[in-house]
């Protein structure tokens, strides 16, 4: 059987991490699994068994459905849904774990990193993919603190709240990435929700069922601040081994955390990155100000050049060379009248 030629998400995730030493666990493949089972010993994790995610993807175009790989570890075991370190008990220590655009999603960060520490090995490492807010539907939406990551634990959150479906429906816009790295997030798009749609979604969250949101946004710099601030709270034993920042034109970065580290953890910066992308916007606000005032200068001295011009004109109407030239010119324009004729 051919193997498949990898995705440039697998090419570039095997950059920072060798898949093939050890045993590992890939949290939530659906039907894009990034380490396929012919590449390294991998188990799979995601909400339900193959059978029921080809049931429950049957009309959704972006799934292709015969491409969904045998689950080892579904979350749901027919009567309720395990948390992770339970469905994946079974398999566990694995040697490292990995997660394609999942972290963004789960409910309670801090009770999702501590379920992956309880199935992997002490120095196991924990490899994501994560999308980067400033570059994505997120580019309006505001920066996650760490006071809101502290809250979804301290409330225990097992679906996203409403504040999370909430923010995740109604500022979510169109996007070009492209667009987006070389001018900022004023070059999104509108609203892809309207109001109804988000009240839709906001009873359903109140009702307490499952709405799929962002419930976290991260940009390449403030998810290793965040993951170095809950260490400092005790909170995780995870520290950021490797991380690959988003490249041009992209919408995510890539990073390795591992277990058992115990790096000298950097202060908190003085300035957060949404700080820092404001006053980038406000330098670029200035620079563009400056060059309206140089567009206004230089249309001013063209007013005043042309001005001068038609005042020339205007003299040279009142002299006696004008008025000649005109007198010589009518006998030659009755002459051009008569041939037409």
């Amino acid at each position: 059987m051919s193997i498949p030629t990898p995705t440039p998400r697998a090419s570039r995730v095997n950059e920072i991490f060798d898949f093939s030493a050890g045993r590992g666990l890939e949290i939530g493949p659906l039907h894009k699994p990034l380490v396929p089972r012919d590449a390294a010993d991998v188990a799979y994790l995601d909400l339900y068994d193959r059978d029921r995610l080809y049931e429950t993807n049957d009309d959704n175009p972006n799934v292709t459905r015969e491409a969904i790989p045998e689950i080892d570890f579904p979350m749901w075991d027919g009567t309720r849904m395990r948390t992770l370190d339970e469905a994946a008990a079974g398999g566990a220590p694995f040697d490292w774990a990995l997660a394609s655009h999942v972290v963004e999603h789960v409910p309670d960060l801090v009770a999702w990193l501590g379920q992956i520490e309880a199935v992997t090995a002490p120095d196991g490492a924990l490899v994501l993919v994560v999308p980067d807010r400033r570059y994505t539907f997120d580019a309006h939406r505001p920066p996650t603190t760490i006071g809101q990551i502290l809250q979804a634990h301290e409330d225990g959150d097992i679906v996203p709240s409403v504040r999370a479906v909430y923010d995740h429906h109604r500022t979510a816009v169109s996007h070009d990435p492209k667009r987006l790295h070389h001018r900022g997030p004023s070059e999104a798009e509108t609203c892809i929700h309207d109001l109804g749609y988000t009240r839709s979604q906001l009873e359903r969250a109140r009702r307490g069922e499952y709405v799929d949101s962002h419930v976290w946004t991260y940009t390449d710099r403030s998810f290793p601040e965040i993951i170095a601030e809950l260490r400092r709270l005790g909170l995780t034993d995870w520290s950021v081994e490797t991380l690959l920042p988003v490249p041009g034109n992209d919408i995510e970065f890539y990073v390795v955390l591992r277990r058992g580290l115990s790096p000298e953890l950097p202060e908190m910066p003085g300035l957060p990155d949404w700080v820092e992308q404001g006053i980038e916007l406000q330098e670029e606000v200035a620079r563009l100000r400056e060059v309206v005032e140089d567009q206004r200068r230089r249309l001013k001295a063209q007013r005043k050049q042309l001005g001068g011009q038609r005042a020339e004109i205007d003299d040279l109407r009142g002299s006696k060379r004008w008025k000649l030239a005109t007198a010589l010119a009518a006998p030659l324009d009755r002459w051009r009248e008569r041939r037409k004729e």
